[in-house]
């Protein structure tokens, strides 16, 4: 029996090694698997669509928005601003707080010398005015907009179209 167990010892030994797998076979499976843990990490996550508030007076006056060269963007048939623009930034209400958008000062010029993109922290703003005469940008004037809002991974989560009213 003692012979028996010795001599199966070796035999065992020799097949337990022989389940190791190959190193370089090892290696293409973890660099696989990483590589599919990698892609699921960089995934944005879903989309979820954003509906702003109207802009309310107390809004405009916590954010000091009343009065000078501004547009009020309302879109649809609503006539409450969805997006107050001006010259150096642009506010919106999303989710009952103010969000307050920097201007791109490379973007093309609009009218009350407002822009075409403005960026947030976690938002991109993209405006714009159909039918603007070329000498109304530093003038006001009522016009038809579009609003775009852009997630950080670059995704339209808003768009709406309406009435601009700009001052100058």
């Amino acid at each position: 029996m003692r012979v028996t167990a010795v001599l199966a010892l070796p035999l065992l030994l020799l097949s337990a090694c022989a389940d190791e797998p190959d190193p370089a076979a090892q290696a293409a499976a973890n660099a696989e698997l990483a590589e599919r843990v990698r892609q699921v990490n960089d995934a944005p996550p879903r989309l979820s669509e954003i509906v702003p508030d109207a802009i309310t007076y107390p809004d405009l006056e916590a954010n000091d928005l009343v009065g000078g060269a501004q547009c009020a963007y309302a879109p649809g048939m609503s006539m409450g601003a969805r997006v107050i623009a001006r010259e150096t930034d642009a506010y919106m209400n999303i989710g009952g707080e103010m969000v307050r958008f920097v201007a791109d000062v490379g973007s093309r010029e609009l009218p009350a010398n407002t822009r075409t993109l403005y960026n947030s922290r976690e938002y991109k703003l993209r405006l714009e005015l159909e039918d603007v005469p070329p000498s109304s940008t530093a003038e006001g004037g009522t016009f038809n907009g579009t609003i775009w809002l852009y997630d950080p991974y670059d995704r339209v989560v808003f768009t709406g179209s309406g009435t601009v009213n700009c001052q100058g």
